[in-house]
């Protein structure tokens, strides 16, 4: 086991019974490419295969706002969206100004 920092990912409650070197780097990585594809957590990282609370920081949700749900992270790592995404070449201009705009 190892201790908690404050730089350490936040990890789901199952991940951290068995948490390892290798579950945080998972939880690293995983933040940092949603994070860049305009994805942003609701809840602790879960692992790969389990759904994941998430908000897509696009405005492509009804009215503008931001869809909320569950996505899976290997389907997000790989860049798929939500259903009523924004229209490819659309959606990637909008992630790169979003990733812009945090510089």
């Amino acid at each position: 086991m190892m201790e908690n920092s404050p730089n350490m990912p936040d990890l789901d409650p199952v991940l951290k019974t068995g948490m390892s070197k290798r579950n945080i780097a998972s939880a690293e990585k995983a933040l940092a490419r949603i994070r860049e594809l305009g994805w942003e957590p609701l809840a602790a990282y879960p692992g790969s295969d389990t759904h994941w609370k998430v908000r897509c920081l696009l405005g492509c949700g009804e009215d503008g706002k931001n869809w909320e749900g569950v996505m899976f992270y290997s389907h997000m790592r790989r860049a798929r969206r939500h259903a009523g995404c924004l229209p490819t070449g659309v959606r990637e201009k909008a992630i790169e100004a979003l990733n812009n705009s945090r510089r």
